[in-house]
């Protein structure tokens, strides 16, 4: 969809010279001469179907992340069955026609007890600036090294009845 954003500003000028503070007669003008309000709710039908659609993407993301948990669950206690199975044939290796099975030592395996015993040069930190905190400095008009403050874009508010 191609919009003429120049000729529409112009004729929105044009209308509101002869209008005034009216609204409504405004809009209704602006509608009769041009295709912005037709534009406007396109748009607004457009953005209400992508937000829709977000939350759907969303709901299927979860539905499969949910999906993929349980078959790794499934994967791990088949994996316990074939162990079990392996023990239970007293074999370590077996060669089948699908694969090569084998049970492996067990290997040893690092548990944190309690993170606040490990010395630190035994740890990475990193550092997160607490930007509700800087920015709470800054409103307060104390410079803080290393920020500014800037003015963000413009943004629009969509309300459907």
């Amino acid at each position: 969809m191609y919009i003429k954003f120049e000729e529409i500003k112009a004729m929105s000028d044009q209308i509101r010279l002869l209008v005034d503070d009216d609204q409504d007669t405004f809009l209704d003008t602006l509608d009769g001469e041009t295709n912005a309000m037709d534009i406007l709710g396109l748009l607004v039908q457009e953005r209400t179907e992508c937000k829709a659609n977000e939350i759907a993407m969303k709901d299927l993301a979860k539905t499969y992340s949910q999906r993929s948990q349980r078959l790794a669950s499934k994967q791990d206690a088949i994996s316990i069955t074939i162990g079990h199975l392996l023990d239970a044939m007293g074999e370590t290796k077996i060669q089948h026609p699908i694969a090569t099975v084998s049970r492996t030592k067990p290997r040893a395996k690092l548990v944190i007890v309690d993170e606040a015993e490990i010395p630190s040069q035994l740890g990475t930190f990193t550092f997160k600036p607490d930007l509700k905190a800087i920015k709470n400095q800054m409103d307060d008009g104390e410079l803080v090294p290393g920020c500014k403050m800037t003015i963000g874009d413009a943004s629009i508010s969509v309300r459907i009845k």
